[in-house]
């Protein structure tokens, strides 16, 4: 009971986190580009403790974990950079917030695929990852996008990001009351209770 109401604070912060930062982006786009550094950094900071939280959870899996670490890693080094570097401009901003996006995608999609059969949310974290190579791509493609376009495509991301961690965090909450056990994203039976 203990492990599962971890997982729901884990996924549940970390949906609240990308929900935040993508409401403060989508309501503020015109924020200047160190405003949303700021904003970036503190969201991919939270997000990377998370990640990093999850990893330490399924230590006994190396590699998978590993992998899980090294994308949380990213997020705390990205956040820590975002934050203490106001002298970014746009463009240094949107390869960074690239990079991190792809990169740490790419991580989770293989994590989930590799512990498909651990976690139960391994579904969550698939459509997460494809989502956040998808808006790391959108922001390389455009490098010279300003501060207003980084906003939108992270905003965007960060909503259904969030949305997706946070229903996750709610299917293992029912779960772990007893409602919605056989949900049809559930694992088969037997898999192992984790995130």
């Amino acid at each position: 009971m203990a492990e599962r109401t971890k997982t729901v604070w884990l996924l549940g912060t970390r949906g609240v986190a990308a929900v935040v930062f993508g409401v403060l982006t989508l309501l503020w786009p015109q924020l200047t580009v160190l405003a949303l550094a700021w904003v970036f950094g503190a969201y991919a900071l939270v997000d990377g403790v998370m990640v990093m939280g999850t990893a330490w959870r399924h230590r006994h899996a190396r590699r998978s974990a590993a992998a899980c670490a090294a994308a949380g890693a990213l997020g705390v080094a990205a956040g820590l950079v975002a934050a203490l570097w106001p002298g970014l401009t746009a463009l240094a901003l949107v390869a960074m917030a690239g990079a991190w996006a792809i990169v740490t995608g790419c991580l989770e999609l293989w994590v989930a695929t590799r512990l498909r059969h651990e976690l139960r949310h391994a579904w969550w974290w698939r459509a997460s990852a494809v989502v956040s190579v998808a808006a790391g791509v959108l922001l390389w493609l455009r490098p010279e996008a300003g501060a207003v376009a980084v906003a939108l495509v992270l905003g965007v991301y960060a909503l259904i990001a969030g949305g997706l961690w946070l229903a996750a965090a709610w299917r293992e909450y029912r779960t772990r009351t007893g409602h919605g056990a056989r949900s049809w994203t559930g694992p088969a039976s037997g898999a192992r209770v984790a995130h």
